[in-house]
């Protein structure tokens, strides 16, 4: 597997897989200080984990062209400004953020006991 640098020209985004844990979007949904990962937080969790749109999308189960990609996935990445953008659904995000091993099910679990 080819992983590409990241360059990190937007400081606002988290530098590693392990800051992801400290970002409201990795919080449970419950949880109140729980916000909906923005389309630059979606793209910088694909590339940090050096994962394809087809390898993304198979984990999180949606449809994918093995010569294409995801559309998708792309939906989920582009600027909410474009008209193609989509909002990543809660649980696409939740199992993105488990297969990275930024969460983990006990934390998801802990918030639904309390």
């Amino acid at each position: 597997m080819e992983i590409a640098p990241i360059y990190d020209v937007d400081r606002e985004l988290p530098a590693s897989l392990k800051a992801f844990s400290n970002r409201p979007c990795a919080r449970p949904f419950n949880h109140p200080a729980y916000v909906a990962p923005s389309p630059e937080e979606v793209d910088r969790l694909i590339k940090l984990t050096g994962w394809s749109q087809n390898r993304a999308a198979a984990l999180v189960g949606v449809s994918y062209n093995p010569k294409k990609g995801s559309s998708t996935i792309r939906k989920w990445r582009t600027r909410s400004s474009s008209a193609d953008a989509r909002a990543i659904p809660y649980s696409a995000w939740r199992l993105m953020l488990l297969y990275a091993h930024v969460v983990s099910i006990d934390e998801g679990l802990e918030a639904i006991d309390k």
